[in-house]
């Protein structure tokens, strides 16, 4: 069998085009890489920054609601910073209230007839 020397055989240098290909490769790749390290950075730091400023959903609600006096309520949702409470007049017409969930302020009503 033929023994293959890896350490005596020389690489032949490259032709001038070749080398310049290769040296637009060796520069397109360094500008890829760098491109995909600033895009996971900024992922990353997107992330930790929506972590830090996330909103306080663990804080008490206590809030004083003033509802009408003939208004009986159906259903209550609550609906991101929002309460949402259905209900009937006594006048039989539907309404649709809302109301601020850590302040209780009225932000709204519908009336359905």
């Amino acid at each position: 069998m033929a023994e293959i020397n890896l350490d005596k055989e020389e690489e032949k240098p490259l032709d001038p085009a070749a080398e310049r290909l290769r040296r637009k490769m060796v520069r397109l790749m360094a500008i890829s890489i760098g491109t995909l390290f600033i895009a996971v950075f900024a992922v990353l730091s997107a992330i930790i920054y929506k972590m830090n400023n996330a909103p306080d959903t663990k804080r008490m609600i206590e809030a004083d609601i003033n509802l009408p006096e003939t208004f009986v309520v159906e259903s209550v949702d609550v609906d991101g910073e929002n309460i949402v409470i259905y209900g009937k007049t006594a006048e039989n017409g539907a309404k649709i209230l809302f109301f601020d969930k850590f302040s209780g302020s009225a932000r709204g009503k519908l009336n359905l007839h």
